[in-house]
Parts: structure tokens; C-alpha cells; sequence
């Protein structure tokens, strides 16, 4: 058996050289992944990759700030190619966003253009205007006038801001108001009132009767703001005792969801007295006898309402002298110019009197009634009746004007909606003006409802001094021809007339209602009487019994029939008056 070998390898051990150590030093150090100081924070990079989010913290290495933290965090997030991408997203959603602005503000606009041309259609303004004065006159008018819009209240001091802008641009001589004169040397001043009307006869009509509007519709608004204040740092307008201020230490509280409570020492009076308006369209040469006398009316109106009785006296008796001063006749024939009662001369045009002494005599009759001035008050209303009874018929091929149409919004939206698109195309005409009311009216289809309205005033007046009976028979009878004459307009595409037979027809069937219910607890009270006197009377206590409930029932009868008249015509007075007791004087503090 040979011995064991021993190991060794192929190469002689003579043979096999030594190799030397060879170590390579780099210029800096190679130190392991975990292991990162903070001088490498900022050093050259290492021969291996430094991960500082590998690196255990140390309770001597200080955090970095934050700002460098998430510089460092998201510049290792962030790739050239994810930044570009979110480049391209955010460019792309900001493109889009403005294109939905973009369309957003033209739908505005063009809904704001479409409501613009509605209310012109509805209330034309003069054409020789700039646009900013139309603007102005027409969405006065349509503040106005909400229960036309579908709107229930009135912003008064916004009808107030557009109507002062208004006056201040058509009153500048060098801009709109070029050819109009002062009257006088400088013009009148009226203390109280301030300057007087302008002469502005070198205007053409349209552009007189559209100042007219003008002032005519900042005197309903300083009617309605009588007695507010507006902060013109805030831009808010509230009655003086919501108004925080020394001269108020309590106010009351401001309506739920107003913020803003008015500050006394930066208020102001919300619009000047009415009386400067009224007097300045009575003192302005230019205007015809018509808008004079509802300027005249309007303010004696308005000074009843203030119980200054007297000085409304005196504004009907002006509103006569003008109406007597602009007729075609000699007014002392027809019409007494101290008392309004009417002469009733004669049934033909010559002596007729005008419409323009019709309505003054009208409303001081209304004014005495008012007052409690009865006998003096049926007088004037009966002669004013027998006048217009007496009016000469309209030839048979002459066309009254009619008024300009005020039509309502339609529930239906795409006739609504080609409504709109109709307006925006067609161009509005201005109407022609009104007649004057020089001359004596013609007899139309409307004056039976003139006449079913002085009826109501005369069954009232009776009722109330001295017959019940004649009272309600004519209260009666004004309904029936109100009632007639509505039915027989409810075709017309003039709405005023209707308008303003709904209003008789409603005001006769409230009076009627009235009267009816007031004869009811009379008989009750009589029934009663007599029950309690039947037993002490020794002849015929039963027979007055029985006679006092038989007028009961009678009256009690009558009111179920009215009530059932009433049901059966509401719908034709609430379709053309439903929102005329809400809307008009109706206001939040803006």
C-alpha cells in the first residue's frame, strides 16, 4: 500500500512567485450606505451612492430645515417627464376653466341684452337718448312695475339712483339737454323747493314726454322714501329708525339676512321731497295740459295722504285753473271752477266738457268724500255722471288709439323663449302720444266702466248718509255693467281697460259684500229685539217675529248668491289685479 500523498498544487512551490498587495486608494473614501455625515451633505459624490433616507438618525445629527426637506423630497419625486406632464394638465385645466368664464359671462350678457329688450318693448324709451339714459328710464320703469315682471316687491332706492342719474344727464345743457332754456335770468328759486322748471318746448315730443316719465317716477320714489336715509359708504338705504346714530341711541334691528346696519354720520336723505318734482313738471314750459293735470292730481294726492287737507285744496283748485285755461270751450259754461259740479248744459260736443275737467272734478269729489264732505261730494259725482251719459257717440269708422300693451310673462318656456328671440329682432316703435285732454271725450266702450266707477262711489255715499236700500241697488248695478263690460273686453289685446274694469268690478264686489254683511247683523240685532219684545206685547209680537226673521233670511240669501258671484268671477279680477295690492309700495332695505 503506497503512503499518503500529501497535497500540493501543480505549480512547483519553486516556481510560484509571490503577488504583492496591490490596494487602491481612491481620493476619498469609500464609507458604507448607512453611514452619512453632514460635511457629504454638500461634499463631491462618493464612489458609492449617498441615500440620506437610508441613513439611521442619530441623536447628533440635527433635522433639516423644512424648506430644504421637501425641496430635497420632491426634486427626487418630481421627474423631468412628471413635471411636463402636470405642465400639460395644469395649462389644459386653466384653458378649460377660462372657456367655461368666457361662456359664462356671455350667457350674462346676452340674458341681460334679451331682459333689456323686453322691458323696451314694454316701455319704450325715446330713440334720440343715448343708450346710458334708456337704460336708465327703462329699468326705472320696470323696478316699477314688478308685478309686470314676475316680481313682487320695488326696489325704491334703486328706481330713485337710476332716476337721479337720469335727471342729471338730461338737465346737463352740454350734454343731453342741449337746446333747453332756463326761465328767467337764472331761473326762479322757490324756498323749500329749490329752482323751477326749465323751458324745454325746443325738444322734440319724445324726448318731453320721456322727461316727463322721468320726473314723474322720481316723485313716486321720494313718496316711497319719505322719511329714509342712505349710506353712501355702505350703499344701503333703511327708514331713519334703523339708523344707528346719536340722534337714534335704540335703533331697530335690521331685517333677517341684512348685514349692514346704516351709520348716521355717513347718511344722507335717500331722495329730495316730492314737492320738488311736482312743482318743477307744473313750473316746466313744454309739457301739454295732460301731463300738468297728473302732476297736479298726483301731488294733491299725495298732500291728502299727509292730512294737509288745505293746502290740497289749493292743489285741485291749480289743477282746475289748468284744465279750465287748456280747454277748447268756455269752461264757466260747463263746469262751476270754485264747487267742480258740472252744468250739464247740453248732450252735444260744443258745450260738452273736456276729459281733462271730467278727472278734476272726479277727484274733488273723491277728495270731499274723503273728508266726510258727503252732500258735496254726490253732488260733484252726479253731474260728472249725467256728463258722461250725455257724451256724443265716436263715428262709426274712427279707431280709438290704444294703449300701449303690458303683456305678462308666459308660463310657457319655449313660447317664452320665441317671444324673446322675437324681440331681439323686431324694432320697437315708439308709441304716439296720449290726446291732450283738451277736447270733450267720445262715448267708447270703456266709458261704461267710467260709469259703473262713479256708480260704486254714489251707492257708497248713500248707503253711508242716507237710504240702504238705494245704496246697495246701486252698487248693484255698477257691478252688473262692470261685469258686462269686462266680459265683453277679455279678447282685447289692450290690457288698460281691462286693468282698470277689474279694479271697478273688484271694488264694487268688496262694497257690495260689505253692505250686505252690515244688513245681516242689523236684522239679527232686529230678530233679537223683537224676540225679546214679543212676550211683553200683547197684539202682534209674533207677527214682527216672523217679519224680522224673513228679512234676515232675505239678506242672508243674498250674501250665500254673492258669495257664489264672487268665487265664479275671481279668476277673471285675480288674472288682472292679483298682485296689484302687494307689489307697487312693497320694499327691502337695500
Amino acid at each position: 500500500m503506497p503512503p499518503p500523498r500529501l497535497p500540493a498544487g501543480r505549480i512547483p512551490g519553486a516556481l510560484r512567485l509571490p503577488r504583492p498587495l496591490v490596494r487602491h486608494t481612491p481620493s476619498h473614501p469609500i464609507r458604507p450606505f448607512t453611514h452619512n455625515s453632514r460635511l457629504h451633505l454638500i461634499s463631491p459624490p462618493l464612489g458609492r451612492p449617498q441615500l440620506p433616507f437610508l441613513s439611521p438618525l442619530t441623536s447628533t445629527r440635527p433635522l433639516p430645515p423644512l424648506s430644504i426637506h421637501l425641496r430635497q423630497h420632491f426634486a427626487r419625486l418630481i421627474s423631468t417627464e412628471r413635471r411636463d406632464y402636470y405642465k400639460r394638465r395644469l395649462g389644459r385645466g386653466l384653458r378649460i376653466g377660462l372657456s367655461f368664464y368666457a361662456i359664462l359671462v356671455l350667457f350674462q350678457v346676452v340674458k341681460l341684452g334679451m331682459y333689456q329688450e323686453e322691458i323696451e318693448h314694454q316701455w319704450p324709451t325715446p330713440s334720440e337718448w343715448s343708450w346710458k339714459s334708456r337704460w336708465c328710464l327703462r329699468s326705472a320703469q320696470a323696478l316699477m312695475h314688478p308685478e309686470q315682471m314676475g316680481k313682487l316687491m320695488t326696489n325704491w332706492p334703486m328706481v330713485a339712483g337710476y332716476l337721479r342719474e337720469l335727471l342729471e344727464r338730461l338737465e346737463n345743457i352740454e350734454g343731453e339737454g342741449k337746446d333747453i332754456v332756463e326761465q328767467g335770468d337764472g331761473g326762479f328759486f322757490v324756498e323749500g323747493v329749490g329752482k323751477t322748471g326749465l323751458d324745454v318746448s325746443a325738444k322734440a315730443e319724445p324726448w318731453r314726454r320721456g322727461y316727463f316719465q322721468a320726473l314723474m317716477g322720481a316723485a313716486k320714489a321720494a313718496e316711497n322714501l319719505e322719511g329714509w336715509l342712505t349710506d353712501r359708504k355702505q350703499r344701503i338705504s333703511a327708514p331713519a329708525e334703523y339708523v344707528v346714530g346719536p340722534s337714534n341711541p335704540r335703533p331697530k334691528p335690521m331685517p333677517a339676512g341684512q348685514k349692514k346696519v346704516p351709520q348716521e354720520e355717513d347718511c344722507e336723505l335717500a331722495s329730495p321731497s316730492p314737492e320738488v318734482f311736482y312743482m318743477k313738471i307744473l313750473t316746466t314750459r313744454g309739457f301739454d295740459t295732460r301731463q300738468k293735470l297728473d302732476a297736479a292730481l298726483s301731488y294733491a294726492d299725495w298732500l291728502d295722504y299727509k292730512g294737509l287737507q288745505e293746502t290740497a285744496r289749493d292743489m285741485y283748485t291749480w289743477a282746475m285753473d289748468i284744465a279750465a285755461a287748456g280747454s277748447t270751450v268756455d269752461a264757466a259754461k260747463v263746469v262751476d271752477l270754485k264747487t267742480g259740479v258740472l252744468q250739464n248744459t247740453g248732450s252735444t260736443g260744443q258745450l260738452a266738457p273736456s276729459e281733462n275737467i271730467l278727472r278734476v272734478s272726479t277727484a274733488l269729489a273723491v277728495h270731499h268724500a274723503r273728508h266726510g264732505n258727503l252732500p258735496t261730494a254726490l253732488s260733484i259725482f252726479t253731474s260728472v255722471l249725467k256728463s258722461r251719459r250725455a257724451l256724443p257717440p265716436a263715428p262709426s269708422g274712427s279707431v280709438m288709439m290704444p294703449s300701449p300693451p303690458s303683456p305678462f310673462k308666459s308660463n310657457d318656456i319655449i313660447r317664452s323663449f320665441f317671444s324673446s328671440l322675437k324681440n331681439m329682432f323686431v324694432p320697437v316703435e315708439y308709441p304716439a302720444p296720449l290726446p291732450s285732454g283738451d277736447e270733450p271725450p267720445l262715448r267708447t266702450t270703456t266709458s261704461t266702466c267710467d260709469e259703473a266707477g262713479l256708480m260704486t262711489y254714489i251707492g257708497e255715499i248713500i248707503f253711508a248718509s242716507s237710504s240702504k236700500e238705494k245704496g246697495l241697488a246701486w252698487t248693484r248695478d255698477a257691478v252688473d255693467m262692470a261685469e258686462t263690460t269686462i266680459l265683453e273686453l277679455g279678447g282685447s289685446e289692450d290690457r288698460t281697460p281691462r286693468h282698470r274694469c277689474a279694479e271697478c268690478l273688484r271694488v264694487g264686489l268688496e262694497n257690495w259684500k260689505t253692505m250686505v254683511s252690515a244688513l245681516v247683523a242689523k236684522a239679527e240685532k232686529a230678530e233679537l229685539e223683537s224676540i225679546e219684545n214679543a212676550d211683553k206685547a200683547w197684539y202682534g209680537g209674533q207677527k214682527d217675529v216672523q217679519k224680522k226673521a224673513l228679512e234676515r233670511k232675505r239678506w242672508e240669501a243674498e250674501r250665500l248668491i254673492l258669495d257664489d258671484r264672487i268665487k265664479k268671477l275671481w279668476p277673471i279680477i285675480d288674472g288682472e289685479s292679483g298682485l296689484e295690492g302687494i307689489a307697487p309700495n312693497s320694499s327691502l332695505f337695500v
